[in-house]
């Protein structure tokens, strides 16, 4: 499979204080990767690095074989790289349809990007109903899918996503990963940052395990889930 996102010994932070201490990873077409870790692990930091807001010091970021590394972020979303932020960060202020309109800030082919609206809603129907309302008064289930369908209107080759499920019902949570899946199904390649460990090994094609600022395991979904490292650290069984 060809590697269409790829760190190489990331040492990465804010100021003086190092973050990523050597992080290397890589995401192959169509692939859905899963990063699991405790809280201050670094997988946030990862995201941030990929997308050129957090500098990173030594190592480098390849997208489709490109050096992306410190690239400024307009220009990393240009390319094909989009992130859904933890927290969402919607603009509260502003409708569902002005959110997901943003999404498309960059692009120029208006009736195609009205045919991916119509996806996005097809995808999430309560977007579509709720299409003029503002996006602060959704629920945080539906402002989670809100901030999914922005980052998809981009039309990103690859989809970093920032702990989607916090803070979310077990029901809902459920339905954000039947979308993660049958976004991954359909051909989007993933990148996943989530706290839910479970959940998120299930349906990853392969994980990485970081523990302060590392990759401390990596292999395929299904091994880490039976890893005994991970069922005591991170599944809460042995």
């Amino acid at each position: 499979m060809t590697d269409v996102l790829r760190l190489e010994n990331v040492v990465a932070g804010y100021g003086r204080m190092r973050i990523l201490k050597g992080v290397s990873l890589q995401v192959s077409q169509g692939e859905l990767v899963a990063i699991i870790g405790a809280n201050g692990a670094g997988k946030t930091t990862t995201l941030m690095a990929i997308c050129g807001m957090v500098p990173v010091m030594s190592g480098r970021i390849l997208f489709h074989g490109e050096d992306i590394t410190n690239l400024p972020t307009v220009d990393i979303v240009r390319r094909g790289l989009t992130q859904v932020p933890e927290g969402r960060r919607l603009f509260s202020d502003l409708t569902v349809l002005e959110n997901l309109e943003m999404g498309a800030f960059q692009r120029r082919d208006r009736s195609a990007v009205e045919k991916d609206l119509e996806a996005c809603f097809q995808l999430f129907p309560v977007l579509g109903e709720r299409k003029k309302q503002l996006a602060g008064s959704l629920s945080g289930g539906e402002q989670q899918m809100c901030a999914m369908a922005r980052a998809l209107v981009a039309r990103p080759s690859v989809l970093l996503l920032d702990e989607p499920s916090l803070g979310l019902s077990p029901i809902l949570v459920r339905q954000i990963f039947d979308v993660i899946e049958e976004l991954n199904r359909e051909g989007t390649t993933i990148l996943l940052v989530e706290q839910n460990a479970l959940k998120a090994l299930q349906c990853a094609n392969r994980g990485y395990v970081m523990e302060t600022g590392q990759v401390a395991l990596a292999g395929p979904g299904r091994d880490l889930l039976e890893d005994e490292k991970v069922k005591k650290a991170y599944l809460g069984y042995s």
